[in-house]
């Protein structure tokens, strides 16, 4: 009966939208919306700090969803840690090197999907403390990255697709 009672005082209150931005179609004004819709802002778009299964979930059973919500934005993950490598990547045609870590849900080498964070060597070499905060990274820690999403590469040097984050920075 108690949950009768709940449910109707949930039905009853006002029409709120708890800061969201609005989405498109759905006829929410700014802010505080007048329509009763309550509305889920952009996943991306609200500072949510997503965990790598998350997004490996995302990408392996809707990659529509993880296009539209994931890649061109810069994102935070957490996750496990599996290895920091350095590599030469081609940008724009020109190889340029990369420290990239490798972050898995539970920091096992991936058998699908891996996150790969770069780390532009460059930048490393101009930012002394980042360097010494991606030297000190280990296999196994839990991390929290930031990056911005690239989307998925599949290379032909891994049997894994890479979800590839560039400019990566390391969250406190």
């Amino acid at each position: 009966m108690s949950r009768i009672w709940i449910l109707l005082a949930v039905a009853a209150v006002p029409s709120v939208t708890f800061g969201a931005k609005p989405i498109d179609g759905f006829g929410v004004e700014a802010y505080g919306g007048s329509q009763g819709v309550l509305s889920a802002a952009d996943l991306c778009e609200r500072g949510t700090i997503f965990n790598a299964l998350k997004v490996v979930r995302a990408y392996r059973d809707n990659e529509a969803f993880a296009f539209k919500h994931l890649e061109g934005r810069e994102i935070e993950i957490s996750g496990r840690l599996v290895a920091v490598k350095r590599d030469i990547i081609p940008v724009e045609g020109v190889p340029t090197e990369f420290f990239v870590a490798l972050v898995t849900p539970d920091g096992k080498p991936p058998e699908k999907f891996g996150l790969e964070f770069r780390f532009p060597a460059q930048t490393l070499k101009d930012r002394p403390e980042l360097a010494c905060q991606v030297a000190e990274l280990w296999a196994g820690q839990f991390v929290t990255l930031r990056g911005f999403c690239r989307g998925p590469l599949k290379s032909p040097d891994t049997e894994y697709v890479g979800i590839i984050f560039n400019d990566a920075q390391i969250v406190d």
